[in-house]
């Protein structure tokens, strides 16, 4: 991860239906149901519904072993326990070198029975492999296409990929990726890096957002948390969940070598939070607001704003802290005197409110 202090806020496209239908997704990834404290997927799923969990990433193959044969590719019942309690089951596989129409055959089989999605794990095997990886990503994609056809899965069935939240440290090659997947969902390990990424979690999320863009990216970008090191605190993974979205998720479901105590912080997560709902209310004088340049370094400008409005303003750092406040001015608000790092801007109007988000550089 390199050049912070030159974030740029990088929207991610989603067509209108895949963003309306994806709200309110967060998810876990599970590597195996040994060693979770859960006999059952039954009773997994029941303590997943409990929390609000909405999606659940099942690890199904792996390419060093025959990929159609693990038991959790074919088992509908497994399904069908998560899927009582409304959470949507995705497969994901860990992928090699070689081999490749059989690895791609388990999304194809996944689809069959009953998954919702599929996620390759694609790592250190594929830095800097352009023959292999596109090997590999064809055999899925045309996996994925047989099993439309087939009737087993619909046109909106994800082929996603999960790799390094630093791409560009592997000599990654998103641009070959971006032909053929639909979305990423990179490794954004904060808890892994260490202290310093835990205290800014939305910087990490967009510095990995650019990396990608940079690298050829088009598809929606999803990121991963990890927990399993038990260092991140629930106040940090909610933070970087209501900064990732709708369809970020954690690794991994406690157990199996990652302490139980896990799930204390899981019980205070905000699993059921409406990314798609607005954060402000807006009346005409907020309509066509818009905020520049972001990241700033000593003033923002304001476009389309009425020049009769007196409109205060709120700005808050990363602790909800009012940092700056005052009347807008001129169209601008001075922010020299701030530190570097990223604020929430409040605009009050009456009893109507607007909010942006901004990098101070």
């Amino acid at each position: 991860m390199k050049g912070f202090l030159a974030i740029l806020f990088l929207t991610v496209l989603y067509p209108a239906t895949y963003a309306q239908n994806n709200c309110h997704k967060l998810g876990v990834w599970l590597w195996h149901l040994e060693g979770t404290a859960f006999s059952t997927h039954e009773a997994l799923s029941d303590a997943l519904h409990e929390l609000g969990v909405q999606r659940i990433y099942v690890k199904v193959a792996d390419g060093r072993i025959d990929s159609v044969r693990w038991p959790e590719l074919i088992d509908e019942d497994l399904i069908q326990a998560y899927k009582k309690n409304d959470l949507e089951v995705w497969a994901w596989s860990y992928n090699y070198p070689g081999n490749e129409a059989k690895q791609g055959e388990a999304l194809h089989r996944a689809a069959k029975n009953g998954y919702d999605g599929f996620i390759v794990d694609i790592e250190m095997e594929f830095d800097g492999d352009s023959e292999n990886l596109n090997a590999l990503l064809e055999a899925f994609e045309r996996n994925k296409r047989n099993a439309i056809a087939n009737g087993y899965a619909n046109d909106d069935f994800v082929l996603g990929v999960t790799t390094w939240g630093n791409p560009a440290d592997h000599n990654y090659r998103i641009d070959i990726i971006d032909n053929y997947v639909d979305a990423y969902f990179p490794q954004t390990y904060i808890e892994n890096w260490g202290a310093s990424y835990l205290e800014d979690p939305f910087l990490w999320i967009e510095i990995g957002n650019r990396e990608y863009k940079e690298l050829g990216a088009t598809k929606p970008i999803h990121h991963i948390v990890s927990t399993e090191k038990n260092i991140i605190n629930a106040d940090q993974l909610n933070n970087f969940l209501s900064y990732a979205g709708p369809q970020s998720s954690i690794w991994r479901i406690p157990g199996s070598g990652t302490p139980l105590e896990i799930w204390d912080d899981w019980e205070e997560v905000n699993w059921k939070s409406m990314f798609c709902e607005t954060t402000s209310t807006k009346n005409n004088s907020f309509e066509n607001l818009k905020l520049y340049p972001n990241p700033t370094r000593r003033v923002l400008k304001f476009s389309n704003l009425e020049p009769s409005l007196t409109l205060n303003y709120e700005i808050r750092n990363l602790s909800h802290q009012v940092v700056l406040s005052g009347v807008i001015s001129a169209s601008e608000i001075n922010v020299d005197n701030l530190i570097s790092g990223f604020y929430t801007l409040t605009i009050i109007d009456n009893t109507q409110k607007t909010h942006f988000k901004f990098v101070k550089i």
